[in-house]
């Protein structure tokens, strides 16, 4: 009696074996699940502040969000958890301490010498009908002509 008793006792702690193992099994893929939703999350978090920082970048007027992005970063910990409160401060820090990247104002371009420039067209033409009448030159007259027609169109 003490046979069947005994084989079905070795039977259990089988059993018992092979279910503690199928549980530390089940307890090491839940916890290599976990590590893999936590790194998840975090690139998940890290990308959703890189974009809102490269909007706040890019609305304050920053040139080159690349590299006013990787200079924020040193600043702030994209990776965690930032507030937008803090990241419009950081992001107009960042600016304040280096304006190198915000876009300038556009300036306006310097002064070009047009045809206009210097004597009226006016006074061009009373200084030509002096010259064509004191010299009586045929080429001052011409002068006097064609400028007299320019001045009508």
């Amino acid at each position: 009696m003490s046979e069947p008793n005994e084989t079905s006792r070795d039977e259990l702690q089988q059993k018992v074996q092979q279910l503690s193992e199928a549980l530390q099994r089940r307890e090491d893929e839940l916890a290599t699940a976990e590590a893999q939703r936590d790194e998840i999350h975090t690139r998940l978090c890290e990308a959703e502040n890189r974009i809102a920082a490269e909007r706040a970048l890019m609305q304050a007027g920053a040139v080159d969000t690349e590299a006013a992005t990787l200079l924020l970063a040193r600043r702030v910990d994209l990776a965690g958890d930032v507030t937008p409160e803090e990241l419009a401060a950081a992001v107009e820090q960042l600016l304040l301490d280096k304006p190198f990247l915000r876009a300038q104002p556009a300036a306006m371009p310097p002064a070009t010498r047009t045809g206009r420039d210097g004597p009226s067209a006016t006074a061009r033409l009373a200084d030509a009908a002096e010259r064509a009448v004191a010299s009586g030159n045929r080429r001052d007259v011409a002068e006097y002509l064609r400028l007299r027609r320019a001045n009508m169109k």
